[in-house]
């Protein structure tokens, strides 16, 4: 993590350097307390199979209740600067993996107004790819539903670039605007090994700075295996190996009230190879998705389609194609939300070699949410998740995976 930490405070000098007088600040913070039934495959924050971070196992309903925390600090020394850092926390069981708190996110933004009609924006930092259609209310949060599809759950968990972002935007606010995009990043090395060796899952989960995530329990992965010198604790989300940069490009058309379309490629550029325990994936995929708004109802839909891989062809290696989707309806009143969504995702084994990764599924997610303050949110969800996993029947347990989760929030924000 040395060069990484490096990087993050260049971007602080950067700041302080430029002007150390008082501005502006602004805080977004949210408190939120769930209450859960679930039944699931053992969760693979724990190091199993399940798509969940909770669970007792097949046929065995667990009920549970989860608190977390963000918090957002930005601060803008002038009307062209802004920074902003942003960590999270949550109560975790004793057997779950990774950390507890840490920060998720921390940038410079410079966006200078050239016209009315001509805006350019330079970030630099450790930032989230800027793709979501799902995550857009502040730190990275979705006004739809609890649970993240299956694509955005693994955007939070394994693509966090480090690096520098050029967008310019045309067009004036209110009308029609078009934005283009490229990104050069570094510290997203390992983004593949959770979708290859876990699978897709489903949650809320961000990753923050320097943490382990578990991996599942693979006869590969062990002492021995054809993948045994992987790092026994796991793979590590934000980091940097094989010093080559990644690199990202986008486009977008939006107009406020009417709706938007989306393309984006992203390319990690990893040079597949084996570094003191971990291997730098080499993960591209291009992604698209569009909006719709009529009155009080939005349309949202957003895709992925591409391959990741490590390794030498002449040797133990994974090549993977990677495919998710989701498409939600939701309807918004003055105090009142309802969403509708469906999930498809699918993995195709490529390498036919060590264990099976492909893997297909499905999900269902309802949600509603009631805001009687500003401040306050009450949500309610339920989510059912099917879909089976080749590699768990691989490693001697049940193939399916599949799942159904109720759950109650309190949310406060401030």
């Amino acid at each position: 993590m040395t060069r990484l930490g490096r990087a993050l405070a260049t971007v602080g000098l950067v700041v302080v350097g430029d002007d150390t007088r008082a501005g502006d600040w602004t805080v977004h913070a949210v408190a939120a307390g769930r209450a859960i039934a679930v039944e699931s495959r053992e969760p693979w924050i724990d190091g199993g199979f399940g798509r969940l971070t909770e669970g007792r196992g097949p046929d065995a309903f667990e009920w549970l209740a989860r608190g977390e925390a963000q918090l957002g600090i930005e601060w803008t020394p002038s009307e062209v600067f802004l920074l902003r850092a942003h960590g999270s926390a949550r109560t975790e069981p004793d057997a779950a993996r990774g950390a507890r708190a840490g920060l998720t996110e921390a940038f410079l933004q410079y966006r200078p107004e050239l016209r009315p009609d001509l805006a350019l924006r330079f970030r630099a930092g450790l930032m989230f790819l800027p793709t979501s259609r799902e995550n857009v209310d502040p730190l990275w949060q979705s006004p739809y539903t609890l649970t993240l599809s299956a694509l955005n759950a693994w955007i939070g968990e394994e693509m966090r670039p480090l690096g520098l972002d050029l967008a310019v935007q045309l067009g004036e606010a209110g009308g029609s605007r078009f934005e283009l995009a490229g990104l050069a990043f570094a510290a997203s090395d390992t983004a593949g090994s959770l979708l290859a060796w876990r699978g897709w899952a489903m949650g809320t989960r961000l990753s923050v700075i320097g943490e382990t995530l578990p991996l599942p329990p693979l006869p590969t992965l062990a002492p021995g295996g054809a993948f045994g010198e992987q790092q026994r604790s796991g793979t590590q989300p934000i980091d940097e190996f094989d010093d080559r940069l990644g690199w990202h490009v986008r486009g977008r058309w939006s107009r406020v009230g009417t709706g938007l379309v989306q393309a984006a490629w992203t390319d990690t550029r990893g040079d597949r190879g084996l570094h003191a325990g971990q291997y730098a994936w080499a993960t591209r995929f291009a992604s698209v998705a569009a909006e719709a708004q009529a009155g009080r109802f939005r349309l949202v839909a957003e895709g992925l389609a591409g391959e990741t891989g490590m390794g030498l062809s002449d040797g133990p290696h994974v090549d993977l194609r990677i495919r998710a989707a989701y498409v939600l309806l939701t309807w918004e009143g003055e105090r009142l939300r309802v969403t509708a969504r469906y999930d498809h995702f699918r993995n195709e084994d490529r390498d036919g070699v060590a264990e099976p990764n492909q893997e297909s599924g499905w999900a269902v997610t309802l949600a509603a949410f009631f805001t009687p303050r500003p401040w306050l949110r009450l949500g309610i969800e339920y989510l059912d998740l099917q879909g089976e996993r080749p590699a768990a029947a691989f490693a001697g347990t049940a193939l399916d995976a599949g799942a159904r989760r109720a759950q109650a929030e309190l949310r406060v924000r401030f």
